[in-house]
C-alpha cells in the first residue's frame, strides 16, 4: 500500500530524513520509534504532504505522491493525526468530527454512519458531543483527533505520538481504541510513538529512526526490549 524509496526530506534547505526507505501492506500496523529530533514527525509529514521532499520516491496505492498536494493525498485515503492534535477549539465535538468527512464523495449519506462508529469507539466523545473542543481534556482531544481522521474513511492513518501528555488511564483508552482498529483490519496505520511498549503491543513490525536514518530489524529477528532500547537511545 505504501512504499518509500530513498526519501530525503526536511524544511527548505534543511535535511531531516536521509535516504529513508519503508514499506507497508494494506491493513498493516507498523511502528516507528526513535529519540526526539530523530525525524519521526518529519517522516509522517512527508507522507502527508506537509514538508519538502528533496529526493526519492513515495508510492501510495500504486500512485506517486511526489509533488501531490496534501489535500489530494487526503482524497487518496491518507489521514494524519498530528502531534499536538491540532483540533479547532471553537468547534463542537460533533462539528469537528463531521469536518473530517469533507473528502467523501457522498458525505451526506456516509457521515452519520461514520459518526456513529467513531462514537462507538470513543464513548466519551458521545458525552461531549455538543461541547466546544477547547474544553475537552488532553485525552479527549486525542480521541477527537483520531476520530476526525477516521471520519475521512482512510486507507492509511498516520498517528504521531498519541500517548504524549496523557494521564495513564486516558493513554490506555486511546491505545485500546487503536488495538480495536487493528482487529478490524480495514485501515493501515503508521504509528510514531515514544513508548516502545505501545509499539510492540500494537504493531506487527517496526522501524528505528536515528538522526534521520532508518533501520528495520531483520524479518523474524526477535529483539529483547533491552536490545531495542539500546538502538532506540543510541545517540
Amino acid at each position: 500500500m505504501l512504499k518509500l524509496t530513498q526519501v530525503t526530506a526536511g524544511y527548505g534547505s534543511i535535511r531531516v530524513l536521509h535516504d529513508v526507505s519503508l514499506t507497508m501492506e494494506a491493513g498493516e500496523f507498523v511502528g516507528v520509534i526513535g529519540l526526539n529530533g530523530a525525524g519521526k514527525t518529519t517522516l509522517l509529514r512527508s507522507i502527508a504532504g506537509n514538508c519538502t521532499v528533496q529526493k526519492g520516491q513515495m508510492i501510495f496505492d500504486d500512485q506517486s505522491l511526489n509533488g501531490l498536494a496534501d489535500y489530494k493525498r487526503a482524497k487518496l485515503g491518507i489521514a494524519h493525526v498530528p502531534e499536538g492534535r491540532r483540533i479547532w477549539p471553537s468547534l463542537s465535538v460533533r462539528d469537528t468530527l463531521l469536518m473530517g468527512a469533507w473528502r467523501l464523495p457522498d458525505r451526506q449519506k456516509e457521515a452519520q454512519a461514520l459518526l456513529a462508529s467513531v462514537l462507538d469507539l470513543f464513548p466519551r466523545l458521545k458525552e461531549r458531543l455538543h461541547q466546544r473542543s477547547a474544553v475537552l481534556s488532553g485525552g479527549e482531544q486525542q480521541m477527537l483527533a483520531i476520530g476526525r481522521a477516521l471520519m475521512s474513511k482512510p486507507k492509511l492513518i498516520l498517528v504521531d505520538e498519541p500517548s504524549t501528555g496523557l494521564a495513564p488511564i486516558m493513554m490506555e483508552i486511546v491505545i485500546e481504541a487503536l488495538r480495536k482498529l487493528r482487529q478490524d483490519a480495514k485501515i493501515g496505520m503508521l504509528l510514531v510513538e515514544q513508548r516502545v511498549q505501545n509499539v510492540l503491543d500494537l504493531c506487527s513490525r517496526f522501524y528505528i529512526l536515528n538522526r534521520g536514518n532508518i533501520h528495520e530489524p531483520k524479518p523474524g529477528q526477535s529483539l529483547t526490549r533491552a536490545e531495542i532500547e539500546a538502538a532506540y537511545f543510541d545517540r
